[in-house]
């Protein structure tokens, strides 16, 4: 059956291009990578030893290259493999070259199949792209020195994200801190009806750089902080909303309902006011002059009446 097996798979290979060729290795004679820039949470990775568990095999084959000391070095497909041995499994199917490979081409390899999909440590990304000294090679690997350039450099203190069982989040904010970035959120979604405001605001690299300001102007280092200061100056600028609603001549350029804070600068009005405002209202209401769905036009009607001079 071996046997059998053995020239099924030497058939296959004669016909495969550009050197590459298939075998079933046994774990023993694999040799994994000592610094591999993909990661994987520890519950994607407990998913993948499941679905090997119900599979009874990988659905995805591992790239090795077949080194001189005759190990099968895991250059994309690490953490399969390391699923694979957790399964249970005591052989694995691999694709595998067995070319004079320089160190740079290892790497360059493994960063090109590593950098189309998935999460990368980027310090270790970094460090990687770093050590190939071919450039044909770093341009091979898909990165270039623009992209890693982007990528923040942040300080790791002896861990890695790999095998912990928590979550990666962007911000975390407290529950009314939460509620306040939502509201103005709406607020300037609300105020959005040209497609060149829109491509402004989809402008990642923009908020990155206001954030980068903040952070130096204020000497914190926290990104939710950083955030919140940019809310809390947006809120400070809500009248400049208008630009999204009224032509240079303050004409409307839309027919959409806009925030009133846009308007008076704030949601809020002095309580003695808003107890005015209601009364009056209240009596426009009674008279027929608003409808009770558009309490907005009392203040409307005034400030006509105030425009035309009565």
């Amino acid at each position: 059956m071996v046997g059998k097996e053995s020239q099924q798979v030497q058939k296959i290979n004669a016909k495969l291009a550009g050197g590459f060729k298939l075998a079933i290795v046994p774990i023993d004679q694999l040799e994994f990578l000592e610094k591999n820039a993909r990661f994987m949470r520890n519950e994607m990775f407990q998913n993948l030893v499941n679905n090997i568990k119900r599979d009874g095999g990988l659905s995805q084959l591992p790239f090795c290259w077949l080194t001189p000391e005759g190990k099968y070095r895991i250059l994309s497909g690490n953490h399969r493999c390391k699923a694979a041995i957790e399964a249970g499994l005591t052989e694995v199917p691999v694709i595998y070259t067995d070319r004079d490979l320089t160190k740079d081409e290892q790497i360059a390899i493994q960063l090109s199949h590593n950098s189309i999909t998935g999460e990368d440590d980027p310090v270790i990304l970094q460090e990687l792209y770093a050590e190939i000294e071919d450039l044909d090679m770093k341009y091979y690997s898909g990165l270039d020195d623009k992209v890693l350039g982007q990528l923040e450099k942040v300080q790791i203190d002896g861990i890695t994200e790999a095998h912990l069982d928590y979550l990666t989040v962007s911000f975390l904010f407290l529950p009314e801190e939460r509620e306040e970035l939502f509201n103005a959120f709406e607020k300037a979604k609300d105020e959005i009806n040209s497609e060149t405001v829109l491509a402004r605001l989809a402008d990642f690299d923009r908020l990155l750089e206001a954030q980068k300001k903040v952070k130096q102007s204020y000497n914190i280092f926290n990104g939710a902080t950083s955030l919140m200061i940019i809310l809390d100056i947006f809120e400070r600028h809500l009248e400049d909303l208008k630009e999204g609603y009224l032509d240079e001549n303050g004409e409307p350029e839309h027919k959409n309902r806009v925030p009133i804070s846009t308007v008076f600068g704030s949601d809020e009005i002095p309580t003695e006011a808003a107890a005015t405002l209601n009364k009056a209202i209240e009596k426009a209401l009674s008279s027929g002059e608003i409808d009770k769905k558009e309490k907005w036009k009392f203040i409307e009607n005034l400030a006509m009446k105030y425009l035309s001079g009565e």
